[in-house]
């Protein structure tokens, strides 16, 4: 795959519709992309890393002597097991990569791990995973994150040095809040159901921390981060909260990182996109839904071919 160039990305025409693709690539691809993992999941091994502060996160591992390593962060409310990481794992994997899967503090079946809440401002737990990750695998390392996951991603790269792909990462928690609660309501119902069922699963982990009755009760993912915040985070306010990974701007100046975002994104607003520093490497494609860019219904997605020719370019 070494200098391998990927065809640019263009739909089927009955994905030419972002709303078509997003929840195509969420719900149609599940199955195959599971399928396609099988002999994949099989081999992986489950792993806690311990922190240097003290809390705990999984990460289910498939290395290969001597190979290069890419860490694949999920988005929001997804797991190691979410059908675009599979996706992705399976076909970095096939194509010569150690693949690790890095499960988010609460997210998966983790809740019981860690007593306090995740928020999106824990980095430092995930930059010390894969740094930890990293010092394991012992060869060039990077990171693949998608959504909110590839938000972790260019974070961990500016505290690091490891070069992030970022896929339709989260800029600004802000725009994206806004564009779930004002989109269509497919959107807002999905995350309010597993934001509920993350905090269902938290609280009978830790019956004597925590009551969300009154968070079951809210249906917008805005009132839902104000309440969060107010009850449950050290933040003065949400605009507090957001500006602790907002990456808008100037924020990722010397960021080693590559951003594939797709313009018609339905959660990521592409303005977000705009005036990021010179050295980025910002891949905007016209069409792609939220973390889709699907291929066909069987197999990998166009994004899986790209990662595995980036980090083929860079890591090998």
């Amino acid at each position: 795959m070494h200098g391998a160039r990927i065809e640019p990305y263009e739909p089927a025409w009955w994905l030419r519709n972002a709303h078509v693709q997003t929840v195509f690539s969420s719900r149609g691809r599940s199955y195959w992309a599971a399928k396609r993992a099988q002999q994949f999941r099989q081999e992986s091994t489950r792993k806690i890393l311990s922190t240097d502060k003290g809390s705990q996160l999984e990460a289910w591992f498939n290395l290969q002597d001597g190979r290069p390593a890419v860490v694949i962060i999920h988005g929001w409310l997804g797991h190691a097991e979410s059908s675009y990481v599979l996706s992705a794992a399976a076909y970095l994997s096939a194509h010569g990569f150690s693949v690790v899967r890095l499960n988010l503090r609460d997210h998966g079946e983790t809740a019981h791990l860690n007593p306090r809440l995740f928020h999106s401002a824990r980095i430092d737990e995930v930059v010390d995973a894969v740094l930890k990750i990293q010092t394991a695998v012992g060869q060039p390392t990077a990171t693949l994150g998608f959504s909110l996951g590839g938000n972790f991603a260019l974070r961990v790269a500016g505290a690091t040095g490891i070069h992030a792909l970022a896929v339709c990462p989260a800029m600004d928690p802000a725009a994206s809040t806004l564009a779930i609660d004002q989109g269509l309501a497919i959107y807002r119902w999905f995350f309010v159901r597993k934001w509920r069922a993350a905090l269902a699963a938290k609280q009978a982990a830790f019956p004597d921390l925590y009551d969300f009755r009154h968070a079951m009760r809210l249906s917008h993912v805005s009132t839902l981060t104000e309440l969060f915040v107010r009850e449950h985070t050290p933040f003065d306010d949400i605009q507090d909260y957001f500006a602790r990974y907002t990456l808008t701007g100037s924020v990722m100046r010397d960021t080693p990182a590559t951003i594939v975002y797709a313009e018609d994104d339905p959660v990521i607003p592409a303005k977000g996109f705009s005036d990021l520093p010179a050295g980025l490497e910002l891949i905007g494609v016209p069409r792609g839904g939220h973390c889709a860019f699907v291929s066909d219904l069987r197999g990998p997605s166009w994004i899986d071919r790209f990662a595995a020719a980036r980090f083929a370019d860079l890591l090998t």
